[in-house]
């Protein structure tokens, strides 16, 4: 894991994750996504995949495979949610919550533990958000960083 500095504290989250841990922060497939979409596009691959034949039958999910493309591309993050307002292409219930209360992050609220906010993390990174929340309140967020959790479940 990378180690922060009292220099990245942009990193981390008002949530409790590090952004530099999240596979969409400055990532490339991102980038290759839409290259290779466009590069699709060029050479008119959408006509080639509605021909029915023998040797064809799996495109006959190009369609499903451009929108997932089309979502690899977009999600990309060139900045941290702390400075670019967030990691989606819609608000984010947390920063509000944490902008309106005035407060640098999650573990500054008494009620952190059991906000519902932070249940749309857990699918991908189960208590991780909570835990890394508890660290912070402990150990200062300049100081937490080494001791954070995995960002996925899967890892």
């Amino acid at each position: 894991m990378k180690k922060m500095t009292k220099d990245n504290f942009a990193l981390t989250a008002y949530c409790g994750v590090y952004c530099a841990d999240c596979l969409h922060y400055r990532n490339r497939h991102s980038k290759l996504a839409g290259n290779l979409k466009r590069e699709l596009e060029i050479s008119g691959f959408n006509q080639y995949a509605q021909v029915e034949s023998p040797f064809g039958e799996v495109f006959k999910h190009y369609n499903e495979f451009i929108k997932v493309l089309d979502a690899l591309a977009n999600h990309y993050c060139a900045s941290p949610c702390r400075v670019s307002g967030g990691c989606s292409t819609s608000g984010c219930a947390i920063i509000k919550c944490c902008r309106d209360n005035g407060y640098a992050g999650c573990w500054e609220c008494r009620h952190f533990e059991k906000c519902d906010k932070l249940s749309i993390l857990e699918p991908r990174c189960g208590d991780m958000p909570v835990n890394n929340l508890r660290k912070i309140r402990t150990l200062g967020p300049n100081n937490w960083a080494e001791h954070r959790q995995k960002f996925y479940i899967w890892m």
